[in-house]
Formats: C-alpha cells, structure tokens, sequence
C-alpha cells in the first residue's frame, strides 16, 4: 500500500516535467498596435438623438406574482395582526399572575375575611336561583356577590359607581 502511495507521488512531479508549456513573448509594436483609446469604446459612445424610453409591459409571469403578492399580502397582514393581539393579551396575562402572585403571597391581614363575604354572598345567590330561570340563575349570584363586595369595599364601589355613572 505504501509503494503504491509513493509511485503516485514521483509519478505526479515526473508528468509535469514532461508535460510540454510554449510561451511566446510578445512584441511591444504588436501590442501597442491593437490598444484602444478609452473614447472608441462602445461605452462612451452617445446614445441616438431620436432615443425615447418605452415602459415594458409585464409579462404573464410578473402578472401572476403580483397577484399572487397582493392577496397573500391581506393574509399575510391580518395574521400579523392576530399575532401582535394575541401577543399582548398573553403578556397582560403573565402580567396579571405575577401580579396576583405578589399580592396573594403576601396579603394584607382582613383579606380572607372579606373574599369569604363575598364567596358566601355569592353562593347565596347560586342556592336561591337554583330553581329559577336562566336569568334568576346569571342574576342572583351575580347581584349578590357585587353586594357582597360593595359591603367589603365601600370606597371601591363609590369610584367604581361614579365612573360607571349609575
């Protein structure tokens, strides 16, 4: 295996050697002969006096593709915009738990008593609409829990009914 690795390597440098290159030397009037001016260019030669531009039409194939790039465009937006919503309402929602986190970790010393008026307050109204229409079953647990809170929390339901307006 060796052998064969060093015939492949002499072999390589011995075809070079053999391999026949002719390089010929140029002459100077030669060369000087065949140069051209910088002016006889065909790019310094000044267009036609009678040139207009003419706008090309788009072919079928550009066609399609704008077609194609406008409706998906609309698409393409709305989706964005769906993004960006959803997007805000999950970090409002983050936001809101970390928030409720803090605050429940570390609550301010009449807070169960009053969440537990306003759970019973709100159970209340549950058992005494169990029997009544689908408004009586909305209302009454409803009506009474904000009853319940508005007893809790006078200053709150002052604001909260101010700016409501009722």
């Amino acid at each position: 295996m060796a052998a064969v690795r060093m015939g492949k390597l002499t072999t390589m440098p011995a075809a070079l050697i053999c391999a026949s290159i002719s390089v010929h030397a140029a002459k100077e009037e030669e060369s000087r002969k065949h140069l051209v001016k910088p002016e006889q260019l065909p790019i310094y030669t000044a267009p036609p006096l009678q040139s207009k531009y003419v706008d090309e039409q788009p072919g079928h194939l550009q066609m399609g593709f704008a077609s194609i790039r406008t409706t998906t465009g609309r698409y393409i937006g709305w989706c964005k915009g769906v993004y960006v919503f959803m997007k805000y309402g999950i970090m409002d929602t983050v936001q809101f738990g970390k928030d409720a986190y803090v605050y429940l970790k570390n609550p301010p010393r009449d807070f169960l008593p009053k969440i537990g008026v306003i759970t019973v307050s709100g159970l209340a109204g549950f058992i005494s609409a169990r029997k009544g229409s689908r408004f009586k079953r909305i209302a009454y647990p409803l009506g009474l829990a904000t009853l319940g809170a508005t007893v809790c929390y006078p200053v709150q339901s002052v604001i909260i009914a101010k700016v409501s307006s009722f």
